[in-house]
């Protein structure tokens, strides 16, 4: 055998294969530098694509497709160190390690390949769709009022705990929030019963950041009564301590929730009116440790305006009314739950 890459010796050198004296037409494997007969170098070498000749020993085989190569030419799973050609393999879509087909992970929701490392930290492998269930399946009631909570914590937090409660429906990455380790989580639909559970589910987040980026937008069920135009009126009364004991914050932090009239739609709206079965309020403050005593407040002020707009048809109500109303109802729910914390503390 001849080429460019075969080293010709006249000098005998003694064949690593067969030992015997390799004479005039040795071949020189191009990774170990061992010399072979003419004999063995017909059946015991390789010629690589790129040129070079290796000795059986010395050549790589591809893990996926057999294909053999030399040394130069080799690539590796950099998890289990298989060899691999040049045409196969994957790269981790966050890490761009080269992996086999072993080693690697593919994602259907996003069609991206990861290492198992990343896999288990990329954005789709953080995400659970909700599957929400009707708290009031099988007792059905005449105005089923239910209320749910998109909890956003900004940064790490114990995700454990908060998965694997059954007030939790679902998670996912939010784009707002940029720290390590940051979601949010859809709770299940929820019924005043269930107030205390959630609240003291959310007494227990803490994070690593003071989550000024987060949000705690709340649903409430809707119904032909419950129009944004009546709960514009019904927010725009409340002053600046109501809100601020309610956990809203139209009135100091507007930027995604502002408070416009005739303005229901989108995600930097204080009322959101997109969705079909609910009314979502994004003019609430993160739910966590820290804001987990102005919940059961903020619940039963929605739930006494849900109530009291469910007693009119649309066209019965005054805006001074509802404006009225919502004073009311606010300081109600507020001094209500101080006084229930309060009793709690004693105990």
């Amino acid at each position: 055998m001849t080429g460019n890459n075969h080293d010709i010796q006249r000098d005998d050198r003694r064949c690593r294969h067969c030992e015997r004296q390799s004479g005039e037409c040795a071949v020189r494997c191009r990774d170990c530098d061992g010399w072979l007969c003419e004999d063995c170098a017909g059946t015991k070498t390789i010629e690589c694509g790129c040129g070079n000749t290796v000795c059986d020993d010395c050549a790589r085989t591809c893990n996926e497709c057999g294909s053999r190569m030399c040394g130069d030419c080799a690539y590796y799973c950099e998890h289990c160190e298989h060899s691999l050609c040049e045409d196969c393999g994957y790269r981790c879509r966050m890490c761009d390690d080269r992996l086999c087909s072993d080693c690697q992970e593919y994602c259907e929701q996003c069609d991206e390949r990861y290492c198992p490392y990343c896999y288990e930290r990329h954005a789709c492998a953080n995400t659970q769709d909700p599957c929400y269930r009707d708290p009031y399946e099988g007792r059905p009631v005449r105005e089923p009022f239910t209320f749910g909570l998109e909890i956003e914590v900004d940064g790490n937090h114990d995700t454990d705990m908060l998965r694997n409660h059954r007030l939790i429906a679902g998670w996912c990455p939010d784009g707002s929030l940029h720290h390590d380790g940051s979601l949010e989580y859809q709770s299940e639909p929820m019924t005043m019963s269930q107030l205390t559970e959630i609240r003291r589910l959310v007494e227990r987040i803490a994070t690593d950041t003071d989550n000024t980026l987060s949000g705690g937008h709340m649903h409430i069920s809707r119904t032909g009564r419950q129009t944004p135009a009546r709960w514009y009126w019904a927010l725009e009364a409340l002053d600046g301590t109501q809100c601020e004991a309610l956990n809203m914050r139209h009135m100091t932090d507007t930027r995604w929730c502002e408070l416009i009239h005739g303005d229901y739609c989108g995600k930097d709206t204080a009322i959101n009116d997109t969705h079909r079965h609910t009314i979502e309020f994004r003019t609430f403050g993160p739910w966590h440790h820290d804001t987990a005593g102005r919940l059961d407040a903020a619940v039963h002020y929605m739930h006494a305006m849900w109530r009291f707009f469910q007693k009119f048809p649309v066209p019965k109500l005054k805006t001074r009314d509802i404006r009225a109303m919502s004073r009311v109802a606010a300081t109600q729910a507020i001094n209500d739950t101080n006084a229930t914390t309060a009793g709690r503390r004693r105990i």
